[in-house]
């Protein structure tokens, strides 16, 4: 028969195992990720590939001289 101080360990060591395989997951699909091309083509922005847009520049990423 188990105790009482059993069914909590059991129950923290289960609840943690849970959190370390989220938090491995997690890692592994930020590590994945693929920043978009920026300043490609001589632009500082993003240009769209494929779609209805496709060949436009989104965002351009510009400071001005006095915020620097």
């Amino acid at each position: 028969m188990k105790g009482v101080a059993m069914d909590r360990f059991s129950k923290l060591y289960g609840n943690s195992a849970v959190k370390k395989a989220e938090q491995k997951l997690s890692m592994q699909l930020s590590k994945n990720q693929k920043a978009p091309e920026a300043n490609g083509n001589g632009t500082a922005g993003y240009m769209v590939k494929s779609g209805k847009n496709s060949g436009k520049i989104l965002k351009h990423l510009k400071r001005d001289k006095n915020q620097l």
